[in-house]
This record gives structure tokens, C-alpha cells and sequence, in this order.
């Protein structure tokens, strides 16, 4: 069981990342590297796994020397209160096992993953034999617990528990797909952490606290227990401030961009940018009619400036702190909108419309960005150079980990490729290094502003058709990459999205209880790991089923070799998919499985 996808992680591993004619790890002690040399060697061989180690190491000292590392994917906390209602699923949302194994193997004792719900026995199984192969390549263990805390406030290391009694697991995991959504609120886990405070830093000096993204809530409740944990800072994910910012510095590797207040003001420049945030009245923010009409006059007024000042066709992104989702208002999508030759008072009045409606909270965003709607180059299987760059400022230097190719619609995230090699997604070497320099100078310019020098840094950024970059958005948190950049460290290249599965679609809304689609939902996890080499991750997600009141469904995050990407043709031969297919491929491959079991449910 779970063996296929295993066995493809061991044939891939022997070419982990030591690709052409750059010397070996083993033949380097990158402990003793400086930080420019060991930066530069990350950019070479950015998912080298004894490189991702030494990198956790220095995080280590850097963070007051820290025994242990604990993390936390608290991803509801960041959530704007607006969008919260889209969100039904958020406590199904774990993604930092995977991190947990290379961060935990550079800390002295190891790292703590504390979580909402128990790991799905199949995701559990998978993620231990991935934890044996990494303590081989070490020839060390690795100390690593998952904290659960069940609903009497009790506290179980569950890799403890699952090695010991899978019979107890299966019954904590059913026990939990009893309980209400409703329990569940954005704070869960830095709560846990100082309910358990005392537990989980017994016989440690100091810890390292590593949540989803970090805030000033993290910041104000952990503060008390500075005396055994350090933090990282708080960054920076306003793409209008990083944008004007460098510009004002002379950064040129950004698209043209407006800002837009809530009151309608328009700033294209840094100082006008801090003098109104500074004195923003917090009236222009409340939520009523007057403010939108003033707010949405702004943003059209921005996008027929880019047309008649810069000749550039305009893209909206509703709040410029927000994650993507209903803020992003796509070109296509939104056509009458963009349209600068239709009457300007009816297209406030259609944008007036899409506020009233998205926004559902009592204020509104304080910043819009109007920016450059760029077209980017295409990469093999007609997908935009759309690129998610990633890594970790320590002392103010970037050390790269990770470059993902991003697939979109209509301005949201859908899917991504990641690969230990340029040339797996059809890249060069070169291409690599000059993103990764661009990453490079932009934390070296915002450092000392921003006031950010030890924390993960990470961005979208697309490559122009001429050849140039644009960086278009800061995702400064870990956020959906930091699985698929935690599975290169095997060699795997491998594709990541999300499949959704309405219940009502095979007549089974509302017919199932919670402890019986838990199970369904672990078979299906079985068998596209048995199957089809599939990876499920935030497999909490299978306690989320009937989180939403009117339908049941099943969501699956999953990570799976780009080989089984595949069609046959009309003579039997295996042809490969593009790129473009691929999210429909493994839809397609979900959907298979999950209809067989439901067959032998109904």
C-alpha cells in the first residue's frame, strides 16, 4: 500500500538537483561557506537538499540560536474578514509537513508541526516513509512531532501514536470528523501553542515560531514568551507600497501602477503613498454607498490614465494586501469595465455592483492597484511565463529555494509545476539566476525601509515578451509552493493542484454521514497513491465535507509526477499531455476513482 508513489520518490532521488557540471555538496561543507558564497550556491542548487539543510541551519542561528523550529499553517488568521465567507474548508488547510521535514533536520532538536485536525492515515503513511528517506540521506534522524489537540484539550504526538496503535489513530481521526465546523475560528493555533506552551518547549532553551504568514497577532500574543521564542518578522504583502517603493529606488522590473485609495485619491508615487496611509480617515473605509461610488470613480479614473498617459491596457486588484480571489478582476472577465470607449458613469456604476457584492465585511480595502496588464511570454503547453519565486532573508540576504511555473484563470491561481531543474520546465539555468537576482536586489532595497531581514521572501513575476521582468504581486508567507518546493529535495519534478467534488453530482448530497465520508475519502486517497503515484496533502481536507450547509463535497490537494500526465492515442501509444491539460487530466483521474467507490456505496 502507498508503495508507487514511494518507489518513483527513490528513483528520482539519485539526481537530486546535481545537474551538468557543478560540483557536488558532499565534495563542499557548506557550513563553511559565507553567506554570499552559501547564497550563491542556493542559486545554483536552490533544492540541494544538504543546501535546504545548512539554509534551516543558519535559520536556526539566526533566530536566537534555536533548539527547535514549530510551525504552523494558521492560513484562516490571514484571510481578510470579506473573503472569509467564500472559504468553507479552512480548517482542513495543512500544508506544513512536507516544509517540516528539511526545516525540522536543521534545528538541534528538531521541529513541532502543530495542527487543527490528524494528517489522513494515507497522507501519514506516505510522509513517514519520506522522513526514513531523508534521515538515510543525512545517515542522522530527524525529530519531528505532530500536535494534535482533541477536543478536551488533550495533546497527542500523533507520528507516536500512528508508528504505535494505528487502531487509536483511525479512531482519533473519526472522532474528529465528528466535530463542528463551527469550533474551529482563524486563532486556533497560536491559541494551542500557549495552552501547551509548557509541553511542547519542555527540555528546549529556545524554539523558532514558523506560522502560514506572519502578523502583528502573532506578534502582541506570543510577545509574553520572548524569554523561549523568537519570531520572524512581520513582512510586507502590499504590492502597491514594494511596487513604489522600488520604483523610487530605480527598480525598473515592475509594471506601471496606480494606486487608488478608498476615497478615490490616485498615488503613483512612494512619499504621496506613506503621507495617505498615514492620514487615511477611517470613515472613506466603511462599507456604504458613498464610499464605494467614491472608491470605484477612482479606479476607473486609474485605468483610463494608464490608457491615455502610458498607452497600456489596465488590470484591477480590489484590495492591494489581499490574497488573489475576488479582488483580481481579470480583463476578460470584467470586459465593459476596461472598456475606456463606453460611457465612464456606467462603468463606475458596474463596478459599484461587483463591490456591493464581493464585499460582504464592514469596511472596505484601503488600497486598490490598477497596474500594467501585462502579456507575458508562453511556455511549452500555451502557459503564460507566469513565475512564483521563492526563498528565505536571513540578515537581509536572500538565499533562493524554490522557482514554480504558475497556471491562472482569470487572474486566480490554479495550479503549479516545480522542478529541482531549469530544463524539467523547459527553462535555462540562466533564466533561473536572473529571477533569482531580481529576488535578490528587491530584499536588499527593502530591507532597512520595510524593516524585514529575517523571514521568508516570495513573488510572482512574469517574463514580458520582450524578454524583461515584471514583478507583479508579493506572497510573503509560505503559501501553497512550500509543498511542491519541499518535494524537489527528492528530485521529483511534479505538478500541483486542487480538485473539487460536488456529492449532489453522484446523487449522494446529504445521504452520507461525516465518519462515512472520512472513510470514502481515504480510499480515494489510496488509491491515487496506489494508482496513479499521487500525493494528497492537506488531507484534512477530508473532514471538510459537509462544512458547507448546502452541499456535500470533497476537496483534494495533490502533487503527482508530470509521467502520469499522459493520453493514449488511437494506436495505443502514450502521448504526453501539455501543460495546458494537465489540471483537467487529473480531474479526469479523480473523478474515475472517486465514481468507482461511490458506486459500491450506493
Amino acid at each position: 500500500m502507498t508503495t508507487a508513489l514511494f518507489d518513483t520518490i527513490v528513483k528520482c532521488t539519485p539526481h537530486l538537483c546535481h545537474h551538468k557540471s557543478q560540483p557536488s555538496s558532499h565534495k563542499i561543507n557548506l557550513a563553511d561557506l559565507c553567506s554570499d558564497a552559501l547564497a550563491a550556491w542556493g542559486t545554483d542548487h536552490p533544492a540541494d537538499l544538504s543546501y535546504r539543510v545548512e539554509l534551516a541551519r543558519r535559520m536556526a542561528l539566526s533566530f536566537n540560536n534555536a533548539d527547535q523550529i514549530i510551525l504552523m499553517d494558521d492560513t484562516a488568521l490571514v484571510v481578510p474578514q470579506s473573503e472569509r465567507i467564500l472559504f468553507t474548508d479552512m480548517r482542513g488547510c495543512e500544508r506544513s509537513l512536507l516544509p517540516g521535514l528539511w526545516l525540522s533536520a536543521g534545528f538541534r532538536c528538531g521541529g513541532r508541526i502543530l495542527v487543527y485536525s490528524p494528517p489522513n492515515p494515507v497522507e501519514m503513511k506516505i510522509y513517514l516513509k519520506l522522513k526514513k528517506l531523508i534521515e538515510e540521506r543525512l545517515q542522522r534522524s530527524v525529530q519531528i512531532q505532530i500536535l494534535y489537540e482533541d477536543s478536551n484539550g488533550h495533546l497527542y504526538d500523533l507520528i507516536s501514536i500512528f508508528q504505535g496503535n494505528l487502531n487509536k489513530y483511525n479512531e482519533l481521526c473519526e472522532l474528529f470528523a465528528q466535530r463542528s465546523p463551527k469550533e474551529f475560528y482563524p486563532e486556533y493555533h497560536i491559541y494551542m501553542l500557549k495552552r501547551h506552551l509548557n509541553e511542547i518547549t519542555k527540555g528546549i532553551h529556545h524554539s523558532f515560531v514558523f506560522p502560514y504568514e506572519m502578523t502583528e497577532l502573532h506578534r502582541q500574543e506570543l510577545q509574553p514568551y520572548s524569554d523561549r521564542l523568537t519570531l520572524p518578522d512581520v513582512p510586507i504583502n502590499d504590492k502597491a507600497k514594494h511596487n513604489l517603493f522600488l520604483k523610487s529606488k530605480g527598480f525598473h522590473s515592475l509594471p506601471i501602477l496606480i494606486a487608488v485609495s478608498a476615497s478615490g485619491k490616485l498615488i503613483d508615487n512612494y512619499q504621496e503613498y506613506i503621507q495617505t496611509m498615514e492620514h487615511h480617515n477611517p470613515i472613506h473605509i466603511e462599507n456604504s454607498l458613498e464610499n464605494i461610488q467614491n472608491f470605484a470613480r477612482g479606479i476607473i479614473q486609474a485605468i483610463d490614465q494608464l490608457h491615455n498617459q502610458y498607452n497600456v491596457s489596465a488590470f484591477v486588484k480590489l484590495d492591494a494586501n489581499g490574497a488573489a480571489g475576488w479582488s483580481c478582476m481579470s480583463p476578460p472577465s470584467h470586459s465593459f469595465m476596461y472598456n475606456y470607449d463606453e460611457n465612464q458613469e456606467k462603468r463606475i456604476d458596474y463596478l459599484c455592483e461587483y463591490i456591493q457584492m464581493k464585499v460582504v465585511g464592514q469596511y472596505l480595502p484601503i488600497i486598490a492597484v490598477v497596474e500594467e496588464f501585462i502579456q507575458p511570454q508562453k511556455r511549452s503547453g500555451n502557459i503564460d511565463a507566469d513565475y512564483t519565486v521563492c526563498g528565505f532573508v536571513l540578515g537581509g540576504k536572500f538565499f533562493p529555494t524554490s522557482i514554480n511555473l504558475c497556471g491562472t484563470v482569470n487572474g486566480s491561481y490554479i495550479e503549479q509545476w516545480t522542478s529541482s531543474s531549469s530544463d524539467h520546465l523547459n527553462d535555462s539555468d540562466l533564466y533561473w539566476k536572473h529571477m533569482f537576482h531580481t529576488y535578490s536586489s528587491m530584499v536588499n532595497l527593502e530591507a532597512l525601509e520595510f524593516g524585514y531581514t529575517n523571514g521568508i521572501y516570495a513573488g510572482d513575476l512574469f517574463v514580458t515578451k520582450d524578454d524583461r521582468h515584471k514583478q507583479r504581486d508579493w506572497n510573503i508567507r509560505r503559501g501553497g509552493r512550500s509543498s511542491p518546493e519541499s518535494l524537489i529535495v527528492f528530485g521529483m519534478s511534479n505538478y500541483e493542484t486542487k480538485v473539487a467534488l460536488s456529492l449532489a453530482d453522484y446523487g449522494l448530497n446529504k445521504k452520507l454521514n461525516n465518519i462515512e465520508l472520512f472513510r470514502i475519502y481515504t480510499k480515494i486517497c489510496q488509491c491515487l497513491s496506489d494508482d496513479y503515484d499521487m500525493y494528497v496533502l492537506s488531507s484534512g481536507f477530508g473532514y471538510c465535507g459537509k462544512d458547507n450547509e448546502t452541499n456535500d463535497c470533497f476537496k483534494f490537494n495533490i502533487l503527482v509526477h508530470p509521467k502520469w500526465l499522459v493520453q493514449f492515442d488511437q494506436n495505443g501509444e502514450q502521448m504526453t499531455l501539455p501543460r495546458c491539460q494537465h489540471k483537467e487530466k487529473v480531474t479526469e483521474i479523480v473523478k474515475e476513482v472517486a465514481m468507482k467507490l461511490f458506486q459500491n456505496t450506493m
